[in-house]
């Protein structure tokens, strides 16, 4: 091999930019092979790195890929190669079409020659005695069922056939429908849902979803029973590979891709979540309880019709043991808003609750608080403001995932609350008195909820003015009675919904187009926002009651 490398003119090469020359590659290829189970792992993922920089290219394969080609094929072949998943992975990114390998670009180019040339030893890693080369290999033929098919009927590791399923589903699904493979596929497919393994099973739904998007509804009951079942929940952890990751999937994963599949018929996923919830309070899983509250809060975040189902499941799990869960459900009944009154005494038994998630902040006390304040439960207003700003005085603002129950603004717990600005104002004035002392971040939060309020905005003895909220001009009326149709027709969120409402509204006059777009809008099940967490709901309730109003216009 050696002789070889020292044989390539790598100077004449192009290489994939001036800070990458091509000369280096010899150099980084024989620091990949030296390295052994003694070389420190930044040392090796430096390596690898260094390789991907001087290799790869987006769009185009340059010279230096196709010469270098040959000597990747030896080391990803040899089994003294460290990490040698990496290199496979690499040789994906380089694949070319050829008569039987996988990937882009001309089949009659030099670099599709050249791996048409390498392919037959490239396939062998198909059949590499480690099964993780193996996995890493699959994506070389994952848009090509026969070699898939070829390969299942192979595979005996369980981590291999687990990632290989959904690619045979999606290959099958996207071939010519005359070819006699699909057939085959299919019967692998019944045969494994049928089968005796159960991840196996589990696996086989998800991968006729290509094929047969309602296979998930009809084994709904089976994939409940697995999910459900504790002991086999570290199984998922340890064999549910796919080919775009790394790392195996917890059963938490599967069960959120079960859910997506059943969001066809929203009862069924709907009464799924539940039962995942029962189950998990039934057999004293945490993990599976609170795998049912994060599918509920994505099925509400999304559709405003699930809250109905969702209401009970939360309003079970207040007094749940595990802090984790009560923090979700609490802010799950937050977000539900007044739906949740009939459960305001369990919340107000929450109030002082100090338990905390795992992940996010503020308390399962404060979630209650707030869930109380979106009721217009009084209970909610004692120490309702110091619990809302002392997360911030030691801090400028508090990150958080998007799409996560996470705690709400200051400002939109507060701003709502105009009808009991008599008790929350001295407290409000006392937290702006002491940001602006401390040029803290709440300063233009605690303005904004006052003149909300329709109070002072500035402190006694402040002289500068309160510059007023930016607010989008409003459209002209033809523009706006365009936007409404073309919106409910288009169904993509744009901030121009929101003016054209408010133009509607300031003019007070609807034509029969624009009633029959805001009709249909009203009863599309769909949030009407731009944000992916709670401010979803909050932005979707203030649209959809703006909508109301206009549609009770003569």
């Amino acid at each position: 091999m050696w002789e070889a490398l020292d044989a390539v003119d790598w100077r004449a090469l192009e290489a994939v930019g001036p800070d990458h020359p091509a000369t280096d590659v010899p150099k980084v290829l024989r620091r990949i092979a030296r390295a052994d189970a003694a070389t420190g792992p930044e040392a090796v993922g430096r390596a690898y790195a260094d390789l991907q920089d001087l290799l790869l290219t987006p769009g185009r394969f340059t010279g230096v890929g196709t010469a270098a080609l040959p000597f990747l094929v030896d080391l990803a072949l040899d089994p003294e190669t460290v990490v040698r998943p990496d290199l496979v992975d690499l040789l994906t990114y380089l694949a070319c079409d050829g008569e039987d390998g996988g990937g882009g670009g001309e089949a009659d180019s030099a670099p599709a020659a050249a791996w048409r040339r390498q392919w037959p030893r490239i396939r062998r890693l198909l059949d590499d005695g480690d099964p993780v080369v193996r996995r890493t290999a699959l994506r070389l033929i994952a848009d090509r069922t026969g070699p898939l098919l070829e390969r299942w009927h192979e595979e005996t590791d369980l981590s291999v056939q687990v990632a290989l399923l959904p690619a045979l589903g999606r290959a099958a699904a996207d071939e010519d429908p005359t070819e006699s493979t699909g057939a085959e596929v299919r019967a692998v497919l019944d045969g494994l849902r049928h089968g005796g393994n159960p991840v196996l099973r589990v696996a086989a739904v998800i991968a006729s979803a290509p094929l047969d998007p309602r296979a998930a509804l009809r084994a709904h009951p089976m994939l409940l029973e697995i999910l459900a079942d504790p002991v086999l929940a570290p199984e998922f952890g340890r064999v549910w590979y796919t080919l775009d990751r790394e790392i195996p999937y917890e059963r938490k994963d599967v069960a959120a891709w079960v859910v997506e599949l059943l969001e066809l018929d929203m009862t069924v996923a709907t009464s799924f979540v539940a039962a995942l919830a029962e189950t998990g309070s039934r057999i004293g899983d945490a993990e599976l309880r609170r795998c049912a509250l994060d599918e509920a809060w994505r099925l509400l975040l999304a559709r405003p019709s699930v809250g109905a189902a969702v209401l009970p499941l939360a309003a079970g799990l207040l007094a749940d043991p595990d802090d984790d869960v009560r923090y979700q459900a609490a802010h799950l009944m937050a977000v539900l808003g007044h739906r949740a009154a009939p459960h305001a005494d369990r919340l107000a038994a929450l109030l002082h609750d100090p338990g905390e998630s795992t992940f996010f902040d503020g308390t399962i006390g404060d979630h209650a608080r707030w869930a109380l304040t979106r009721i217009g439960d009084p209970r909610a207003l004692p120490e309702l403001v110091e619990r809302l700003v002392a997360p911030y005085r030691d801090v400028q603002g508090h990150g958080f995932f998007p799409g996560e129950p996470r705690q709400p603004d200051v400002a939109d717990v507060l701003r709502p609350l105009r009808a009991h600005a008599g008790v929350l104002l001295p407290a409000v004035r006392e937290a702006l008195r002491d940001e602006v002392t401390r040029a803290g971040w709440l300063v233009k939060d605690l303005r904004k909820v006052l003149h909300a309020w329709g109070e002072d905005p500035l402190l006694p003895g402040e002289p500068t003015p309160y510059p007023q909220p930016w607010e989008p001009p409003l459209p002209e009326p033809a523009q706006a009675e365009a936007t409404v149709p073309a919106f409910a027709a288009d169904g993509q969120w744009h901030w121009t919904f929101t003016t054209a409402l408010d133009a509607l509204t300031h003019h007070a006059t609807l034509t029969p187009p624009v009633r029959e777009a805001l009709t249909a809008l009203r009863a599309e099940d769909r949030r009407f926002s731009e944000y992916g967490d709670y401010r979803a709901v909050l932005q979707d309730e203030e649209i959809r009651a703006r909508i109301d109003g206009l549609l009770a216009l003569p």
